[in-house]
């Protein structure tokens, strides 16, 4: 009877240790993870001081998601996986940024802030990367940092406590000299009435209405005025970079001209040798066509007498055409005589040669023997 009182004392303690684990499952936010769909984003941050595995993400003040992963990268930051509900949804809008959830235990949060200055509306989905996380600054660093400004403040009102001390030792070396501190009273007032003068000056200049209206009118174009600069600082820096493409393009250029140019630099003398011999027979050709030009001229030769003497001209051009019409006239009797080469080729016995060309005996002595 004891053994069973015993087996079931245990069997409630272990009902009752299930029961409380699972109670502290649900207080501790766990169990609601289980039930929820959620879905994975990455951000990058260049630090994540406090932040591991499970530190919570809220927005709003809300606890929407727990961080599943920290990665250190090896070129510097730290790159987190947030697993995130999908019954709340974050905007692209909204940028995360890392603070303290608790000045007492230092523990993170990271919650997710809304940009004004950023109109998207796209909703975070699965496999999205951020890489702009922001790190809020924590108290007790900034306090820290502030240690070396705060010492500089110091010794600025250090500083400032002499200099005070000084005015009050040269003022009390006044005081004890009436004439000097009656000059000084002087030549106050003297430089307090310029300055009411430049500034009664000033104020009729600028209390001039039409002035003011110019002046706002003036102001009011600054920003067109602006806007233009920016456009013409623009142009100038495509122009500048059109530059610098045609100076490539010279560059390349002047590369190829140099392989082209290099052979004839190596061959510079033979060329020029070439050149000038060229050029002297050219001289010796134009002193020959200018000796000849002036023989036509002078009416001397063959060749200036067939220019100037027009018997000569009318002879040439009649033997010449004698010359034509015998030609037209031979053509017939070529043809005559090539076609009767073409019969004589064909039959020689035309000629009267036949015996000559068979060469078989004929008459008497060739029909008696011997």
């Amino acid at each position: 009877m004891d053994e069973r009182v015993l087996s079931f004392r245990v069997g409630v303690v272990v009902v009752a240790a299930a029961t409380i684990t699972v109670i502290l499952v649900i207080l501790f936010g766990a169990a609601p993870q289980l039930l929820v769909p959620t879905y994975s984003v990455r951000i990058r941050f260049p630090r994540a001081p406090g932040v591991a595995v499970n530190t919570p993400v809220r927005k709003s003040g809300v606890p929407i998601g727990r961080v599943s992963r920290v990665e250190l990268l090896p070129e510097g930051g730290v790159l987190l996986t947030l697993r995130l509900d999908e019954d709340k949804p974050i905007r692209m809008s909204e940028y995360p940024r890392i603070s303290t959830g608790s000045l007492v235990t230092g523990d993170a949060v990271i919650e997710f802030v809304r940009n004004e200055n950023d109109p998207k509306m796209d909703l975070l989905k699965e496999g999205d990367f951020l890489p702009n996380g922001v790190v809020v600054h924590d108290p007790f660093e900034v306090m820290v940092g502030l240690e070396d400004k705060m010492a500089s403040a110091f010794l600025s009102i250090e500083d400032a406590a002499t200099k005070a001390s000084n005015i009050l030792e040269n003022l009390r070396w006044l005081g004890s000299d009436r004439s000097r501190f009656d000059a000084l009273l002087t030549k106050t007032e003297s430089a307090i009435t310029s300055f009411d003068k430049a500034m009664h000056s000033i104020d009729q200049v600028l209390g001039d209405e039409q002035l003011r209206t110019q002046l706002r009118e003036t102001l009011g174009e600054l920003p067109r005025v602006f806007e233009q600069a920016k456009a013409t600082l623009e142009d100038t820096r495509k122009t500048l970079n059109g530059f610098d493409e045609v100076t490539r393009r010279a560059d390349a250029n002047l590369a190829h001209l140099e392989k082209f140019t290099q052979p004839l630099g190596e061959r510079g003398e033979r060329i020029i040798a070439s050149i000038e011999g060229s050029a002297q027979s050219l001289d010796e050709l134009l002193k020959q066509l200018v000796h000849l030009s002036e023989g036509i001229n002078e009416r001397q030769g063959s060749l200036g007498k067939l220019v100037y003497e027009d018997d000569l001209y009318r002879k040439l051009n009649s033997a010449v055409g004698n010359i034509d019409a015998m030609t037209r006239k031979l053509e017939p009797i070529l043809n005559d005589v090539r076609v009767f080469t073409d019969k004589i080729a064909r039959d020689p016995s035309r000629l009267g040669v036949r015996g000559a060309i068979d060469r078989q005996p004929t008459g008497l002595k060739a029909t008696l023997p011997y």
